[in-house]
């Protein structure tokens, strides 16, 4: 990490320890890390932040316990062809863009499924 982002790192985690609603930061970042941090900005606004820990691929266990479900239902979506991965030797690693990936299109699904109940039975409410 440059010494720069150091420094704004620190003055993050400063202005984060006070009370105040916003804080206001200037941060030079490398691109890359823009980019990441661009990405859950854009996933706050449209589903709600998910933070994915650092790495680049998850083992199916990792990946299941971070979409939530069992690792059976992942293996059969993998099965399926709807989770992207490449084989360890006999292993599945699943990268973290596929993670994501299915976490939106089930984000979706859920949806779509609240929609269709909400109109067939109206407001249960």
């Amino acid at each position: 990490m440059s010494t720069a982002l150091t420094e704004d790192v620190k003055l993050l985690r400063s202005g984060l320890a006070s009370e105040q609603p916003e804080i206001e930061v200037t941060l030079r970042l490398p691109r890359e890390s823009a980019k990441k941090v661009l990405a859950l900005l854009d996933a706050e606004q449209s589903v709600g932040a998910v933070v994915i820990p650092a790495k680049q691929e998850f083992t199916t266990t990792e990946a299941a316990k971070i979409l939530g479900m069992s690792r059976p239902t992942l293996m059969k979506l993998i099965g399926r062809g709807r989770v992207d991965f490449r084989m360890v030797g006999k292993h599945h690693r699943i990268p973290a863009s596929a993670i994501q990936a299915l976490r939106e299109h089930l984000d979706e699904d859920h949806m779509a499924v609240v929609a269709t109940l909400s109109n067939k039975y109206g407001n249960l409410d």
